[in-house]
Parts: C-alpha cells; structure tokens; sequence
C-alpha cells in the first residue's frame, strides 16, 4: 500500500498505483479521495522501458529481442509504482 496524498494513510493499493495513469486515477481505501499522477512524472517513468522495447525491434537474435521486451515490459510496471509521486486530484 502507498500513502494517500489526502489522507496520508496507507490507503492506495500496489496494483492500482503500477497501472497508473495521468487520465486514470487511484481512489484512497481509507477516504475515498482520488489521486493521480502528472503526465511528465509517469511520461519521465515510461522512458526506461519503452527504450528497451524499441531496441529489441532492432535486435537480430530472438533471445535477446524476448530479453529486452520483457525486461522493458517490467520496467513500465515497476518504475512508475516505485519512483512516480502520487498527487491529489479533485472530485
């Protein structure tokens, strides 16, 4: 669970905030309130990953083009959960 930018409970669950987007918000468990995330913090997230992935359209072995895409798919998922700030949105 993640703080709620509200309340400051743990309130937002990890699944939610990894599949995060700036027009799909999270809704605190503890006082309903939405949050988000700003579109240059999760677009900043989404680099890593899709660095990788775009790499791996250019690769000549498969192990490493399946390598890079997944590395790339985790990266898309993890990145925003662990680095990307939650800030509050209105109702």
């Amino acid at each position: 669970m993640f703080s709620c930018p509200h309340c400051a409970e743990q309130g937002i669950p990890a699944l939610r905030k990894s599949i995060l987007s700036p027009g799909l918000l999270a809704t605190c468990e503890s006082c309903g309130k939405p949050s988000g995330i700003k579109y240059a913090s999760w677009l900043t997230a989404m680099i890593p990953g899709s660095a990788l992935m775009i790499t791996a359209l250019f690769t000549d072995s498969t192990s490493v083009e399946w390598t890079l895409n997944i590395v790339g798919f985790l990266l898309v998922i993890a990145v925003p959960l662990l680095f990307t700030p939650l800030h509050k949105e209105q109702h």
